[in-house]
């Protein structure tokens, strides 16, 4: 194993054979590679999401005067978690960077929007349990990676909690979300999740990790599983969709 010293000597060494680069624009960097350049930093930063918002869904109001609040959804019907929040709007350089990272195998940028989800992860209570929107083994085979899980990952790292992958589990090889309306997407994860142990999150804060917020068909449906566990379940995801 190497000492401090010298993994350090050859972390320097690399860096001068293989200079870090950005892994969303890949223009050399000057911090590890774990980090976005300040250009990207600056692109996604603009899709914020900022005060006012939901205190139960997260939801950021159209105008920016007032204080935050529970939205007419949540007023009309309780959600199966108790809090969600997301980073960031999902559009332009934020969707560019998530289509980036899940449709095009880009994993690079898993640390840098796990940490970046991370940020925005400020609740009521601490998480102390992490648990990631798990996806179909025919889905995973095609993929071949879950997005959810490796920002889990970065997620569990920032928060030194432990990462749960495999008792929340899906168990429907649903229809892909994207074309599909606000009902539709209802309809198709209906039943979709089940627990393997329910003594795993009895009693638990749930903290549950998916990239995109947009119906909140899974979301309510994983929370609709963990909290028949007995989780008490709280969500993150990277971005929230405004324009469903």
């Amino acid at each position: 194993m190497l000492n401090t010293g010298a993994s350090s000597a050859l972390r320097s060494f690399l860096d001068i054979l293989f200079p870090p680069v950005c892994p969303l624009c890949e223009e050399d960097i000057q911090l590890d590679s774990l980090c976005l350049c300040t250009g990207c930093l600056n692109s996604l930063s603009i899709f914020k999401i900022k005060k006012p918002a939901c205190t139960v869904c997260g939801l950021p109001f159209a105008s920016d005067a007032g204080q935050d609040r529970p939205c007419g959804n949540c007023l009309s019907k309780d959600p199966p978690f108790i809090e969600a929040r997301s980073a960031f709007i999902y559009e332009e350089a934020v969707l560019q960077a998530i289509h980036a990272f899940k449709y095009k195998g880009k994993v690079t940028l898993a640390p840098a929007l796990g940490r970046l989800a991370a940020e925005a992860s400020i609740f009521s209570a601490n998480p102390g349990l992490v648990v990631p929107v798990p996806l179909h083994k025919k889905r995973l085979k095609e993929r071949g990676f879950n997005q959810s899980l490796l920002l889990a990952r970065e997620i569990s790292k920032s928060f030194s909690v432990p990462l749960d992958y495999s008792n929340l589990i899906r168990v429907k090889a649903t229809e892909q979300q994207v074309n599909l309306s606000a009902e539709e997407r209802k309809r198709n994860v209906a039943g979709a999740f089940e627990v393997k142990d329910r003594g795993a999150f009895k009693g638990k804060r749930v903290l549950l990790v998916d990239d995109v917020y947009t119906t909140g068909a899974t979301i309510r449906e994983c929370s609709k599983a963990l909290k028949g566990a007995g989780a008490k379940v709280f969500v993150i995801t990277l971005a929230r969709a405004i324009k469903v």
